[in-house]
């Protein structure tokens, strides 16, 4: 395997990409409120939610089939709604036996007033419940279908009708209800049908079979049977083509989205190689350190490769000249550089040297690492076992641990910044230098930094920062982990933002291969309130451990945490 340092996170420009943002809270501010503005849709002109707009999720096939299911209902209820009325008027004209008459317009009243429900249920989705509909369709279909087959007669033209409304409702998802109406259809035809065959009752029907033979109302009889079963059976055989089709073009889908997953990290790797090359100090002495080639460039500053009078090799970063014109900003860097010194964990990079006052470029001298970072593999492999992730999380959680006890927020926690060194220890990169980037532009107040994908929600929108963004950070990383995408992705970065803050991501079990009870524990740690999120990341990655093996954890899930 190629040999790679990676102690710089983001080897690319600070203008590069909207990777790292910096702003002032004022500014972040802004963003939010545009973002807002500019997608405030108003309810009539939305499509619903399965529209195919960058912001919502995927739809299941079964979501697909049930939102088509109400369409279809509304027309066919205003069908039932009319249809009974028409025929009782055309009744008036049509007269037959006065007792059949009577009971048809009963009948023909029922089923028109079930339709109503009906229709009023189909106007929305959360309305379309199975029991209400199913109760209606019932009493629709008991009330009305029966003293329509006396009054018509049993082998009139009007059975096509019950042959319709058996379509429309085996289209439906519930089995029970489409069951339950050709059942309802078919039973009461050969109730009536017989016994007038039997000559145990008379035909009264307007279009009597009395002029036909017994055989040839057998026949009849088969034939209209036939039809009724056929009609369910070729409504749960579209239902199911349907679905299996749409689950296939689902999976498609799903190979698609990570194949541009894949394409689009391979294309910020490539941004970044164009940038590994030689830098302004290489061959220059710093120091005690001779400086080589560029490593990686950042918006601080470069990372070098070094070697000292040992002739050990490191990696050397250097402020960059538009930062070190900055005497706050640098007195800042040396401040939050000393802090990242004192952090002594085997899953942080270690800071060998920083730079004496008098240094021509302040610099930080750090441990050279070998092996990849975290984006690099998710890059060729676009999800991780989740035994593997149990073991990065439980190593990135106890040097995220070290730092909440020192009182260090990381704030750029991202695949980036996770380098697996030597093919055996996850490391924690860029400790400190996070903190600053968001100040380079202006030198007055913290500033919002982070990597969207990643940022917790109370950072995004310029709140107060603590560990527990670290924890929403390294969830939003087990998150792509485990899913192939990262939690949020908008067409740009006020989008983007707006999502952090205000929608959940999609349902991971979605995605990939996730248990309940490891989304239970992502949930938690991605809580939009950081007051509901673990207490630390060691807690997080204990959870997640627990939650994989498939024991209990005994946490109180946010409703409402996914789509």
């Amino acid at each position: 395997m190629e040999t790679v340092d990676a102690t710089e996170a983001d080897p690319r420009g600070p203008d590069d990409e909207a990777g790292t943002e910096a702003a002032s809270p004022h500014a972040m501010a802004q963003v939010i409120a545009a973002s807002e503005a500019a997608t405030a849709v108003p309810d009539a002109k939305r499509s619903g939610v399965f529209a195919t707009g960058s912001k919502g999720p995927m739809p299941t096939a079964a979501q697909v089939m049930d939102h088509a299911d109400l369409p279809r209902m509304r027309v066919f209820h205003v069908f039932g709604i009319l249809a009974p009325v028409i025929a009782i008027a055309l009744s008036l004209l049509m007269g037959a036996d006065p007792f059949a008459q009577k009971i048809f317009w009963v009948g023909a009243s029922v089923m028109s007033l079930s339709n109503v429900g009906l229709l009023w249920l189909a106007a929305k989705q959360e309305r379309w419940q199975p029991r209400r509909v199913g109760l209606l369709w019932i009493t629709a279909t008991v009330g009305g279908v029966p003293p329509m087959y006396y009054y018509f007669g049993p082998w009139s033209a009007i059975v096509m009708v019950p042959i319709l409304g058996i379509v429309i409702i085996a289209l439906g998802r519930s089995r029970w209800i489409s069951l339950s109406i050709a059942t309802i259809c078919i039973v009461s035809h050969i109730l009536l049908a017989v016994p007038i065959m039997l000559g145990w009752i008379t035909d009264v029907g307007v279009m009597s079979s009395i002029v036909a033979g017994p055989s040839q109302l057998a026949i009849a009889e088969v034939l209209i049977i036939g039809f009724q079963v056929s009609a369910y059976m070729l409504g749960r055989w579209a239902r199911r083509t349907n679905t299996v089709a749409i689950s296939e073009l689902q999976n498609a889908m799903q190979v698609i989205g990570d194949q541009q997953q894949a394409l689009a990290e391979v294309k910020d790797d490539v941004a970044r190689q164009k940038h590994a090359d030689e830098g302004r100090w290489t061959g220059q002495v710093m120091g005690r350190f001779k400086i080589g080639l560029v490593l990686g460039r950042g918006a601080m500053g470069d990372v070098y490769e070094a070697v000292g009078p040992d002739q050990r090799s490191i990696a050397i970063k250097l402020l960059n000249t538009r930062a070190a014109q900055s005497t706050s900003l640098i007195d800042r860097f040396h401040r939050e550089m000393e802090v990242a010194a004192r952090l002594s964990s085997p899953h942080i990079v270690k800071v060998i040297e920083l730079s004496p006052p008098e240094a021509v470029v302040p610099y930080i001298a750090m441990e050279r690492l070998y092996g990849t970072d975290l984006a690099t593999r998710l890059r060729t492999e676009p999800r991780m076992p989740s035994d593997e992730l149990s073991l990065l999380l439980d190593q990135v959680g106890r040097g995220l641990e070290v730092a909440r006890l020192a009182g260090v927020v990381h704030r750029d926690l991202k695949p980036h910044n996770l380098f697996l060194h030597e093919g055996a220890t996850w490391k924690i990169l860029d400790f400190g230098v996070s903190k600053l980037v968001g100040s380079e532009g202006t030198l007055t107040g913290e500033g919002v930094v982070g990597t969207p994908q990643y940022m917790a929600p109370e950072q995004a929108s310029g709140g107060q920062v603590t560990h527990l963004a670290d924890v929403y950070a390294l969830a939003a990383i087990a998150y792509r982990c485990l899913t192939g995408r990262s939690p949020f992705k908008g067409k740009d970065l006020s989008e983007l933002i707006y999502q952090v803050v205000h929608q959940p991501p999609v349902r991971p079990g979605v995605l990939g291969k996730v248990s309940t009870q490891m989304e239970d524990v992502l949930a938690v740690a991605m809580a939009k309130d950081p007051r509901r999120r673990f207490a630390s990341a060691l807690l997080f990655a204990q959870a997640f451990a627990s939650a994989r093996r498939g024991r209990p954890v005994p946490i109180d899930v946010p409703p409402n945490a996914w789509t």
